[in-house]
């Protein structure tokens, strides 16, 4: 594989598009002795030294259709070679979590998953790292929800008649003020976010870039499995500039456990993250948050059927159809179970979401 396969591209949506800024004092240096960002096929990783968990990914998604493997089920979560052990949590974490969580992947399985069949394979096989992986309750996972599908909602409808590609900045929310799991991890309390956040952004046909912020939280499905921080902590990151409202992260409890779209300045309010992009436009300006709202469809589609590839293209329409034509069939019951099975709820198309300003 080519070195410029590695890592997250700030180049990759044709325009300037860099890391957003983060507080270096908390990220884990790389095992070289220099830099801090974790580089695997198409996207980066930057780990908190004492939290052990992903700070923020970021990663490159093409448009058209994912090349993801069927998923073995058994595919072994490892340590990055690329940073020390000790600010990674580990596999002895999920196997005391009392049934809590599954092993939550921050850059989504498919998502680097593109370029030929040997390129695919290698960025799959990377996401399994501890470096991408969150304690996520196992609702938050379930067949590929609104959470999973906000970045295929922006590549179909990012950019009229058109298929975008996109770049997707995702974190949890690790605050000083999280909970300890009732189980300890190593002899010692571990704290777990209860927030997670993501951000979008995808080049219009304008030749613009645009960028949109979702939040959502587990809180409710995992409450009665936390318990208050023992003791006064140090806290984990610089407060922003601007103090947070005493009730800030009860509001980010949401209780009923929706996906909400969100101004961009409240996730880094929430996370001290800056997003100091100059060149990108925020359609979204209300202070307040909105609900995504889902509809389930009549008829599941594959999104390698509705958005197929060039090569898949090739060949394969009706005689009479025009170029660049897409034939839509949909997922018999039977392929939707054995999709489900093979790990590829995120690659099936089941709802229609709403509410979402673009």
């Amino acid at each position: 594989m080519s070195v410029s396969s590695l890592g997250y591209r700030s180049a990759f949506l044709g325009k300037a598009l860099r890391l957003p800024k983060l507080n270096k004092n908390l990220l884990a240096t790389l095992s070289t002795g220099r830099g801090q960002e974790i580089k695997y096929t198409h996207y980066s990783a930057f780990v908190h030294k004492q939290r052990l968990l992903p700070l923020m990914t970021a990663v490159n998604i093409k448009g058209e259709a994912f090349s993801a493997p069927v998923r073995t089920g058994n595919e072994p979560w490892d340590f990055s070679d690329q940073v020390e052990k000790q600010y990674q949590l580990a596999g002895s974490f999920y196997a005391n979590d009392l049934n809590t969580f599954d092993r939550g992947h921050l850059v989504r399985r498919i998502d680097p998953c593109w370029g030929n069949a040997d390129i695919a394979s290698q960025a799959e096989t990377e996401t399994f790292k501890w470096i991408n992986c969150t304690p996520q309750h196992k609702k938050l996972n379930q067949k590929g929800g609104v959470w999973y599908q906000l970045e295929q909602h922006v590549l179909e409808h990012g950019v009229k008649n058109k298929i975008a590609d996109i770049s997707v900045f995702a974190g949890p929310v690790l605050d000083e003020k999280d909970k300890v799991f009732t189980k300890q991890y190593k002899g010692k309390d571990f704290q777990i976010p209860v927030v997670f956040w993501k951000v979008i952004v995808w080049k219009k046909s304008n030749g613009k870039l645009y960028a949109v912020g979702f939040m959502m939280s587990q809180y409710e499905w995992i409450k009665d499995k936390l318990k208050d921080v023992p003791a006064p902590q140090r806290a984990f990151r610089k407060r922003a500039t601007e103090a947070l409202a005493d009730d800030y992260f009860e509001n980010l409890k949401f209780s009923d456990n929706k996906t909400y779209q969100v101004p961009v300045a409240a996730i880094e309010k929430a996370t001290g993250i800056k997003f100091s992009w100059n060149n990108v436009s925020f359609p979204y300006k209300a202070r307040a948050f909105k609900e995504v709202r889902s509809v389930p469809l009549k008829k599941v589609f594959a999104f390698d059927n509705l958005h197929p590839s060039k090569t898949q293209m090739r060949g394969v329409l009706p005689v009479g159809k025009a170029a660049g034509a897409i034939v839509k069939k949909a997922l018999s019951k039977k392929e939707i179970i054995t999709r489900s099975r093979q790990g590829l709820q995120a690659t099936m198309k089941r709802y229609e979401l709403k509410n979402i300003t673009l």
